[in-house]
């Protein structure tokens, strides 16, 4: 860290924009691949930034009460196409 505390805003701008795009990627339809990047990045930020690695605890705790939409092996299952 820098002593004019640069080092720290750019830090929160970066978490910042990691949490909007993780609640973008959740909103449509993958929270749990939403919440697997977010645990990766708390686990990187717990022990030398806690209060960022708690914005991310935040963010998980939101995306698991989204709705799982997104059912990538569903498009190409037998059981959902049509009859030729």
């Amino acid at each position: 860290m820098t002593e004019d505390g640069h080092d720290d805003e750019a830090l929160a701008a970066t978490v910042g924009i990691l949490l909007k795009a993780l609640r973008l990627v959740g909103k449509s339809g993958d929270p749990d691949a939403a919440n697997r990047l977010a645990a990766r990045a708390w686990l990187a930020l717990r022990d030398e930034h806690p209060r960022q690695a708690e914005l991310l605890n935040g963010a998980m705790h939101y995306l698991a009460r989204l709705p799982q939409t997104t059912d990538l092996d569903s498009a190409s299952s037998p059981n959902n196409q049509e009859d030729q």
